[in-house]
């Protein structure tokens, strides 16, 4: 959605990528005027500040011109000296003049000024700098005239080759993404590719068929052999997606426009979005690697009743896009969504005001139409996670990576990798014995492990006391635990009561109630307990309660 706007007539320009603040540069356009007919002309610098809620953009610096330009380029050649921080600003102009300035001096209001070349004969239309060494800038103008500028050194221009003919205007100029001395050139009915290593045309690209008239090219943002060229033709007005390898045909037409293409933009961040503006007043993002037959249009953006002559990509934040148009507006859309309030006005109807209530412009009439805008039907490629990694219990560790396709026309294989992470072998170990024992109720087994394995004596009773439950006869075995023996506790009831007890009946445990039994023998009505107390030194004492032979025995236990 628009969510910036200049009142401009303009070509423009976006600061490199290593720029910060993001900065976007307007040259008032060449052949064309406004609705007041000035015929003034200046370089402006933009600040793009999305925290401001409002659609103006702040004016950063200007300075006046006595020509007008075709095309601009803002490359990042002398962004690590002082003087030159923000980079090379270039225009091409009317007269086949190159002018070259310093935004960093416009910015801060001295004079930007840094040279012009005039090498060429014709008005120069097409300006690119070399994305692999900064210092290199491309200039096409009319008569095939391509130069081959070092801004380090440049008052000689070199030459890819020998002028392609037939002479013709050179209309687009572009590096190659992958292969530094790779560069490419449209003109009307033909594209030429250069090696500036041979100084020489490598292949021609034509295609009789469909008689396109080649408007722009681009090359593809990861695979070096493949171009898109886009037709400004009328009758023909379709983006052909060629592969150098297979130079014969294209591999992909796609076709949605009405009328012929104005201006083409390929996305670095994202080889899955490409925009393109034309005479039919639409602005279409595709998907040049869909298997859509005739191309598949991921989105569209609102535009106004004029042509819009040139899109670009913003190179800090992929998100953003502009547009120039002939009414007088460059506009600064979003692709995240999100919208400014808009206020159109018809410029060519305030200039000429008419008492006539019954007429209404085109644009009054496009006004009271809703535009219906296609969003994206999927994240672009920047949003998207490259790597990603996440644990799960039991030591379970899920990846998966995005690869880059080595083939873009074929589907990408997505895999999700599972595997398992061992960090503490011992502690694994042991819980492999844990897992076994509860899977096979081999509890006691367990716990006599454990007690073997143990390292002071706390450590082994408790285990002792674990495993006394999964015994069979846990409760004579908690009293050996404690210090009970049943021997010795026989002996000496015996030894109080007089009665004998047969150690091997007692065995299984001595019950509370014969307890009781035998030690209300020591009553006062039993004579014989009389005499034992009595040769022990004692008297006759009462009845014995069950109680208080559960005391006696545990006093006698733990003495």
């Amino acid at each position: 959605m628009k969510i910036k706007e200049i009142d401009r007539t303009a070509n423009m320009a976006w600061s490199p990528a290593a720029q910060h603040p993001i900065y976007l540069a307007a040259g008032t356009a060449a052949q064309q005027l406004d609705a007041t007919f000035s015929t003034s002309a200046a370089l402006e610098i933009y600040t793009l500040n999305l925290a401001d809620p409002g659609l103006g953009m702040d004016l950063a610096g200007s300075i006046p011109s006595d020509h007008r330009f075709h095309k601009l380029a803002w490359g990042a050649h002398g962004m690590t000296s002082p003087e030159t921080s923000s980079g090379l600003l270039v225009g091409g102009g009317d007269n086949g003049n190159v002018f070259i300035w310093n935004p960093a001096k416009l910015l801060k209001k001295e004079n930007p000024v840094v040279c012009t070349l005039d090498k060429h004969v014709g008005a120069v239309a097409a300006l690119d700098f070399n994305p692999f060494q900064k210092n290199l800038l491309a200039s096409g103008a009319s008569d095939s005239e391509i130069y081959i500028w070092d801004l380090n050194n440049p008052t000689n221009p070199m030459t890819p080759g020998a002028k392609s003919q037939p002479s013709d205007d050179v209309s687009c100029i572009a590096w190659n993404q992958q292969v530094q001395h790779i560069l490419a050139s449209t003109f009307i009915a033909r594209c030429v590719v250069w090696d500036l290593r041979k100084n020489d045309p490598i292949i021609k690209i034509s295609d009789s068929m469909s008689r396109i008239k080649c408007k722009m090219v681009a090359w593809h943002p990861e695979v070096a052999t493949q171009m898109c060229i886009a037709s400004e033709d009328d009758h023909t007005p379709v983006v052909q997606l060629w592969d150098l390898r297979f130079a014969t045909s294209p591999l992909k037409v796609l076709e949605n426009h009405q009328r012929g293409i104005l201006s083409m933009a390929w996305c670095p961040q994202d080889p899955d979005l490409l925009l393109t503006c034309g005479k039919d007043n639409r602005i279409l993002c595709w998907n040049p690697n869909s298997s859509v037959q005739g191309g598949e249009v991921v989105y569209e953006l609102p535009t106004s009743n004029q042509w819009s002559f040139d899109v670009q990509w913003c190179p800090r934040n992929p998100a953003v896009l502009s547009s120039a148009s002939f009414d007088g507006h460059i506009s600064v859309y979003s692709l995240m969504g999100g919208e400014q309030p808009v206020q159109q006005v018809d410029k060519i109807s305030d200039s000429f005001p008419t008492s006539d209530p019954f007429l209404s412009t085109p644009l009054q009439q496009a006004a009271a139409q809703k535009q219906v805008v296609i969003a994206l039907k999927k994240p672009p490629k920047w949003l998207r996670r490259p790597v990603g990694a996440s644990f799960g219990f039991g030591g379970k560790l899920v990846t998966f990576e995005n690869p880059k396709p080595t083939n873009p026309q074929q589907p990408i294989q997505h895999l999700v990798n599972i595997s398992q992470v061992v960090t503490e072998t011992d502690l694994l170990a042991r819980s492999s014995q844990l897992e076994s024992a509860l899977t096979h109720s081999q509890f006691a087994e367990f716990c006599a492990l454990k007690i073997a394995n143990s390292n002071d004596t706390i450590e082994e009773n408790v285990w002792n006391f674990m495993k006394v439950n999964f015994e069979s006869d846990p409760r004579s075995k908690f009293l050996q635990l404690l210090g009970y023996d049943q021997n010795e506790l026989t002996r000496k009831v015996s030894a109080i009561t007089g009665a004998e007890v047969d150690i091997a009946d007692t065995e299984g445990g001595l019950d509370a109630s014969e307890l009781v039994r035998r030690m209300s023998l020591l009553g006062a009505d039993d004579s014989s307990g009389d005499k034992l107390l009595a040769s022990q030194g004692g008297s006759a004492s009462p009845s014995v309660t069950e109680s208080q032979v559960m005391h006696l025995t545990y006093r006698m236990i733990f003495r």
